[in-house]
């Protein structure tokens, strides 16, 4: 049974609060940003500490910390030195808005690095990082959206085919392999179920090691030579230069690119300012980066979207009205509500040059600031009722200025925002014309406890699916229930 469509999404906090001995803006002159006791002579094994404190309480944890100290937090981790923690939207502003040579955004990335590739534009500075994200911009903004909808719809269609009909299912577990499907057919031009899957294979498992505790922890100890003997990570590595350096030297010599082009194919035909051709290992990287972060994270979205949508049944009418008459206004306001309070990813970060100025704030030279998005998105001066799921909020106007910032901001924006709300309205469009979906609890689901990359949740959004007379049997046949979907 639906909830009411007042029904709040449970927090991930109670509301901030700030000590008495800082002022009422949360900020206090010329001083280091509060945080938990620290001895001097014990920094390290507090870091430590606190790093394996996070590992078990993740986000809840560092959600209490920000309660008790206030918006702005100062944490010693281990591997990673002082990290600030920031949940306030105008230092968010600040941050994100910052020039590019006083903090940081490849340094922040932390340990996603490792996975993305040192020549990844995501971890790139200036002035590089700049001229990469104008070379990917086109193959993933404007007209090229245009050609990739019905690309999202057929592989939507193809994958209704094999979800088990009438029990239960996992819809996050649905998601991850429709959204794989659709990224690598249009980032490497391929069509064939069977290249897909073989293409498909290395990624998935290069995700696997991204969404584990080891990645992190390699990255904390990466001085030690944890990444560099890291023998999956480089088995993997292996198997994806086998099958993506080869598309790459084919790309290059093959005709000029057709309309409806992949985006490998766009990549090594465009040139830097100075005339220069990407490097195949830049490309590799580059894709690298975009299949995965175009994968996992629209995959959570979707999972919570479905989950938020079927436990509110006014908000669930409007979106299947608009999936039939093509409208996609309100269901637009889903998407951003959906992610205004669940944030795939929760955190991004940047790293200071030099000593840095954080409101009223002194930080020091190289230290990492991140963003607490869960919580700069749920702040009561912005949104009445925060934790309540409220699309119209999004109808005719938008949010106030850094206070909804699921894709980040600045010059480090996600590139492929536009690229996600085209496959998350196509996908969601197309699931409810043809199909209607139960939920399988009348609860909620809830993000994980502990530590993670990704905001999943925590019981994978388990649906029961059944086509509805608007389908076409025979594209739905059901014959090929897949077991990972299962409960």
């Amino acid at each position: 049974m639906a909830t009411s469509p007042r029904t709040a999404v449970p927090p991930r906090t109670a509301p901030i609060k700030v000590p008495q001995h800082v002022s009422v803006s949360g900020i206090v002159a010329g001083i280091r940003p509060p945080g938990p006791p620290v001895p001097k002579f014990l920094t390290p094994v507090f870091g430590g500490i606190y790093a394996a404190a996070y590992g078990v309480g993740g986000q809840p944890l560092v959600s209490s910390i920000v309660q008790h100290y206030g918006p702005v937090v100062s944490i010693p981790v281990l591997g990673f030195g002082d990290v600030v923690a920031v949940a306030d939207p105008e230092l968010a502003k600040q941050v994100l808005n910052e020039k590019p040579d006083v903090l940081l955004g490849g340094e922040g990335v932390g340990p996603a690095a490792v996975i993305y590739g040192p020549r990844s534009m995501f971890v790139r500075e200036e002035p590089e990082h700049l001229q990469r994200r104008r070379i990917l911009i086109p193959p993933l903004h404007g007209d090229a959206l245009l050609g990739y909808a019905p690309i999202i719809e057929s592989v939507t269609r193809e994958a209704m085919n094999s979800w088990p009909q009438g029990r239960p299912m996992r819809m996050l577990a649905a998601a991850r392999e429709l959204t794989l499907d659709v990224i690598i057919r249009i980032v490497f031009g391929v069509h064939d179920p069977a290249d897909v899957q073989r293409l498909g294979k290395p990624f998935d498992e290069l995700l696997a090691l991204a969404l584990s505790p080891e990645t992190p922890a390699r990255y904390a100890l990466r001085r030690l030579g944890a990444v560099r003997m890291w023998g999956r990570l480089a088995a993997i590595n292996k198997r994806i230069d086998e099958l993506v350096l080869p598309l790459i030297e084919k790309n290059r010599s093959a005709n000029p690119d057709p309309p409806g082009a992949s985006v490998l194919a766009m990549l090594t035909r465009t040139r830097y300012d100075s005339g220069q051709l990407l490097s195949a290992r830049m490309i590799r990287d580059d894709l690298v980066t975009l299949v995965l972060a175009g994968h996992e994270t629209t995959a959570t979205t979707l999972a919570w979207m479905i989950d938020l949508l079927l436990h509110h049944d006014a908000a669930l009418a409007r979106v299947c009205a608009e999936a039939q008459s093509g409208e996609t206004s309100y269901t637009e306001a889903v998407i951003n509500e959906t992610l205004r309070l669940r944030p795939p990813a929760p955190i991004t970060g940047r790293m200071t040059t030099g000593p840095y100025r954080l409101g009223d704030y002194t930080i020091p030279a190289h230290t990492r600031i991140v963003l607490l998005l869960d919580l700069v998105n749920r702040n009561s001066k912005s949104y009445p009722d925060p934790d309540a799921f409220r699309p119209e909020r999004f109808l005719g106007g938008r949010p106030p200025a850094h206070s909804w910032i699921p894709f980040g901001g600045g010059i480090k924006r996600c590139i492929g925002a536009s690229f996600s709300m085209c496959e998350l309205t196509t996908v969601l469009h197309t699931i409810l014309r043809y199909a209607d979906l139960v939920p399988v609890s009348s609860r909620l689901e809830s993000p994980p406890s502990h530590a993670a990359p990704v905001l999943i949740p925590s019981q994978g959004t388990r649906i029961i699916f059944r086509r509805n007379s608007r389908e076409d049997s025979r594209s739905l046949d059901n014959s090929s229930s897949q077991t990972p979907l299962q409960k």
